[in-house]
């Protein structure tokens, strides 16, 4: 790969990486898929195996745009804090502390629970002699 980076900037120069990865190392990579699946599968295990190089890793914008499309996925419920962690190759969250809870925004409740206090009638609380309280809701001005 021949370039001038003399007046480069730095998203030109992740743009021209990409560019590599997608013109100069895809035809090599899917020439040394092919290669492998024939060279190491039998015929009834080319039925149910493949072979998959991953260059995700050469592909992967940088940290901004990634953690921004993660925190799309993240609020609009398609992405869960565990698959964020395995595309950045961490360790994952214990599905009994959240990491496998697929959340949406208002304000990040579960997916199942979304809407589950819409339409309830919140009643002010009462005293033990039967009044209202004064005190009112948390966030309520007296």
């Amino acid at each position: 790969m021949v370039g001038d980076l003399d007046k480069s900037s730095f998203s030109n120069i992740e743009q021209q990486s990409l560019e590599f990865v997608k013109y100069t190392l895809d035809p090599w990579v899917i020439r040394w898929e092919q290669s492998l699946q024939k060279a190491l599968l039998l015929p009834q295990e080319k039925r149910e195996y493949f072979v998959k190089l991953n260059v995700d890793g050469l592909l992967r914008g940088d940290y901004q745009s990634r953690m921004t499309g993660y925190s799309v996925g993240r609020q609009n419920g398609w992405l869960s804090a565990n698959d964020i962690r395995e595309m950045e190759d961490m360790n994952p969250i214990p599905a009994e502390e959240g990491g496998d809870l697929y959340l949406v925004n208002g304000n990040l409740c579960k997916l199942e629970d979304a809407g589950l206090f819409a339409g309830k009638n919140l009643q002010e609380p009462e005293t033990t002699d039967g009044r209202m309280s004064r005190q009112g809701y948390p966030g309520q001005r007296q």
